[in-house]
């Protein structure tokens, strides 16, 4: 099936020429001068090029509307150089990347494959990750110290002595998830093992949603703290519709956490350069990157550093941590699916 890239500007001359050149490379263009004709027709679109200084709506403002309704739609900025402080803006309310006036047909080439690549790794991704019952697991890092267990059966860590107990419930009732939050900061410590149990009881008492937002708080959570984070789920007592459901639902999660680093090409090959165990000063890095621009590249390795995916030696270098090294193989598992990111 042939893409159909969306083309937003309100110069026509500007329009004809990506049009034409689109369309060389075998996309399907549809055009839009305005912000308000974008949104009539955005949703036949597999990509949006987006103009930002536009009369009516401007391209931040479309851009918001965009992504509240096609959260996934990779939307790639059009600035001129006085507006680059504007486009970053726009990457962090959710735009793909941007490109800067005038700009190289190449460039646009570059960037449609980009975005078309991230199309492609989400529906990847997602056949990533197996769960399992890591409890050996937890055990084992207990050995180095204390631990936190997310559970409805506290008695599976009784003994542990080093382990601080986030019961799920109340007496007989599911404790309130925002009380659940509490608990877990009270006790959270840089470095220790935090293994959840009972995800099913949690998909019983509350809404798929709420018990998603939770899983991606927990996983942002343990990133900051640079915590470990293990499932244990027996699925033995569980029908196979529950059980994938469960499956996905902790898959999206864990995935929601990296999506942050790796929902951009060009954090994924920052985290993949990085994952031959050097350290790379931003030159370095730009250099192996064929990256010309600055204030794009120190925008992602700012969110990469946020995220605790990368760190900085006393020489301002970057190199990865236990969770960018996590990243990276879950990178490298899926390029050994066959699938070039």
């Amino acid at each position: 099936m042939t893409e159909k890239i969306m083309f937003v500007d309100d110069d026509p001359s500007i329009l004809d020429a990506a049009k034409t050149a689109i369309e060389s490379y075998g996309y399907e263009v549809i055009t839009a001068s305005s912000g308000e004709e974008c949104l009539d027709k955005v949703g036949d679109a597999d990509l949006v090029f987006l103009d930002i200084k536009m009369p009516g709506m401007n391209g931040i403002e479309v851009l918001k509307k965009i992504k509240e309704r096609y959260p996934s739609l990779p939307v790639i900025m059009i600035t001129a150089y006085a507006t680059v402080d504007t486009a970053i803006e726009a990457m962090k309310l959710g735009a793909f990347d941007y490109v800067r006036k005038p700009f190289a047909i190449e460039e646009l080439e570059g960037s449609i494959l980009a975005a078309l690549e991230e199309i492609k790794f989400e529906k990847l991704k997602k056949l990533n990750f197996k769960v399992e019952n890591h409890m050996e697991r937890f055990k084992e890092l207990l050995k180095e110290g204390k631990g936190i267990c997310i559970t409805r059966e506290p008695e599976i860590v009784k003994g542990m002595g080093n382990v601080r107990v986030v019961n799920m419930m109340n007496e007989w009732e599911p404790k309130d998830m925002e009380r659940i939050k509490e608990e877990i900061e009270n006790y959270v410590e840089e470095g220790i093992p935090i293994l959840m149990t009972d995800v099913e009881y949690l998909m019983e008492k509350f809404s798929s949603n709420k018990v998603r937002n939770f899983m991606k708080w927990l996983y942002k959570i343990s990133s900051s703290n640079k915590c470990e984070l293990i499932f244990s789920t027996d699925f033995s007592n569980i029908d196979g519709e529950k059980t994938e459901e469960i499956k996905e639902l902790i898959a999206d999660a864990r995935l929601g956490l990296f999506s942050e680093s790796i929902s951009n090409y060009l954090r994924r090959k920052t985290i993949q350069l990085l994952s031959d165990g050097e350290k790379y000063s931003f030159t370095k890095i730009a250099q192996a990157l064929n990256i010309k621009d600055n204030p794009k590249l120190s925008f992602h390795l700012k969110k990469l550093k946020d995220d605790g995916v990368i760190e900085q030696d006393e020489e301002k270098r970057y190199f990865l941590s236990d969770i960018g090294k996590e990243i990276a193989d879950v990178l490298e598992d899926i390029k050994r699916k066959g699938t070039n990111i």
